[in-house]
């Protein structure tokens, strides 16, 4: 009996009765299910479990209950259903407790318990056959992309392709999951063998199965923004063209949205505003008929990138657009920060933009994401003129020399620090205006109601703000900038 990661029907060497045949199909189903819907596998399999017979499909039918129900958050259900696996288990088979111990790992992930998804992820090493090493590798790459780790997870992908091999239809559903999740990361880092091992994929397999055309989409998605950052604008619309025909045929409205905002964005480094406001306006009207309650997290992106898109014109929508997205998640996407940033920016509010689309850098440059660091980078110089965000923003580019994006930022100019260009917090303003006055340390401290070792401290972070080492160039900097009174 395979596991419920395992081939669907690899092995089988001996003819089964009627009723296990048709219990077997059932589990069959659920386990294809489990991977898109895991409500309908939750129903299949509770209408199953009068019929179960032996205690190895009752073990099966818990372990897929017990992932079912973790993926529908309800995770005190989903013990219950593993711990009755645990009690049905024969710990002489291998393959059962890897079974078990990896479905109990992606249980953990969902609640980013990632030393217990590291420690059911060593289980699963017990059973080396094909199988179970495909089963591991699977889950490692799942752990390294709630780690955001994008690299390792690229690696841990393209590992598991190698080991599915040509036995494909075996392994059927997690190669459409693996392509796809392969094609989102590569198009985050700078990884152009994972993107070519993807769109050979593709080609390879021209037609995805109905359940998973979704998957398909991701991946062609992922590879239009590949080929735009690498300079390819024909072969990014070639690809959208295709993801925009499976939208189509999905008559899923968010994700017909966001091919048509990709375009607008490409459209918009062409410099052909007309065009980015046709496909921008075309979206928009789209998006108006979304029931967003019952949307997917792929699917709610849409509302970040149209922030995006939106800012630079219509800073309003943009925010009321960031609004909605975060009434439907908790989740804190630096993708959502950078353009909310953007749109603080655009609305003349500096200050919080500055340090949101500043967030935004950090978690990029952490996860790998260097095309992404290199975008918010410009930003920040346009936004502050500080030249250390220049600097970064070629240096996080310089992979991909053959994009817009490294064509603005050679386009930025070396700046110096002005205090136009410097974000102090209200307590540093009343300082540094109080040193410009002429007042020492003991006389700010007294006026503020603060220590003098407080305010020494203030008078610190404003002179590395602000890059001088003593209150003369302080006060000099300020005459030059005309902010001395």
């Amino acid at each position: 009996m395979p596991g419920p990661f395992e081939p669907v029907s690899a092995d089988r060497r001996v003819p089964l009765a009627a009723d296990e045949t048709a219990v077997d199909m059932v589990l069959d189903r659920a386990r294809i299910a489990l991977a898109t819907d895991a409500s309908t596998a939750v129903e299949l399999l509770l209408g199953l479990r009068e019929r179960l017979r032996s205690d190895v499909d009752r073990l099966y039918a818990e372990i897929l209950l017990g992932s079912s129900f973790a993926e529908l958050r309800e995770y005190e259900t989903a013990d219950a259903h593993f711990e009755r696996a645990r009690l049905l288990l024969d710990h002489r088979s291998l393959a059962q407790v890897a079974s078990l111990a990896a479905a109990r790992g992606r249980r953990y992930i969902h609640e980013l318990r990632i030393g217990d998804a590291w420690r059911c992820y060593e289980v699963t090493l017990i059973d080396r056959r094909l199988d179970g090493r495909i089963r591991s590798e699977h889950l490692k790459s799942e752990i390294h992309h709630a780690e955001s780790r994008n690299s390792e997870q690229a690696a841990s992908l393209m590992r598991l392709l190698s080991l599915i091999g040509n036995d494909v239809d075996a392994h059927i559903a997690l190669w459409y999951r693996a392509v796809a999740d392969l094609g989102l990361v590569a198009c985050e880092i700078p990884a152009p063998a994972a993107a070519a091992t993807v769109a050979e994929a593709l080609e390879a397999h021209p037609i995805w199965s109905a359940g998973f055309t979704t998957e398909r989409f991701y991946a062609l998605r992922a590879l239009a923004l590949c080929k735009a950052l690498s300079g390819d604008g024909l072969g990014a619309f070639r690809y959208l063209r295709e993801a925009g025909a499976l939208a189509d045929s999905l008559g899923d409205l968010p994700l017909r949205a966001l091919v048509l905002l990709d375009r607008a964005q490409l459209a918009r480094n062409a410099h052909e505003e007309h065009w980015c406001a046709n496909e921008l306006a075309a979206a928009i009207d789209l998006l108006r008929d979304v029931d967003w309650p019952h949307t997917s997290a792929y699917e709610r992106t849409v509302l970040p990138l149209l922030a995006e898109v939106l800012a630079p014109t219509d800073a309003p929508s943009a925010t009321a657009a960031l609004a909605r997205y975060s009434a439907l998640t908790n989740a804190r996407d630096p993708i959502v920060l950078a353009a909310r940033g953007i749109a603080h920016i655009a609305d003349g509010r500096k200050r919080e933009g500055v340090r949101d689309l500043s967030s935004a850098y950090d978690a990029f440059e952490r996860a790998g994401s260097e095309w992404r660091a290199g975008k918010v980078a410009i930003a920040l110089a346009q936004a502050t003129g500080v030249d250390r965000w220049r600097l970064l923003a070629l240096e996080n580019l310089e992979f991909y020399a053959s994009s817009w994006l490294y064509e603005q930022a050679c386009d930025l100019a070396e700046a110096e620090i002005t205090l136009e260009s410097v974000s102090l917090t209200p307590m540093q303003e009343r300082v540094f205006n109080m040193i410009c006055q002429g007042l020492s340390t003991e006389a700010i401290a007294t006026r503020l109601g603060r220590s003098p070792s407080t305010v020494r401290n203030h008078v610190k972070l404003i002179f590395k703000a602000l890059g001088v080492n003593s209150r003369a160039a302080l006060v000099a900097k300020a005459a030059r900038d005309g902010r001395l009174t």
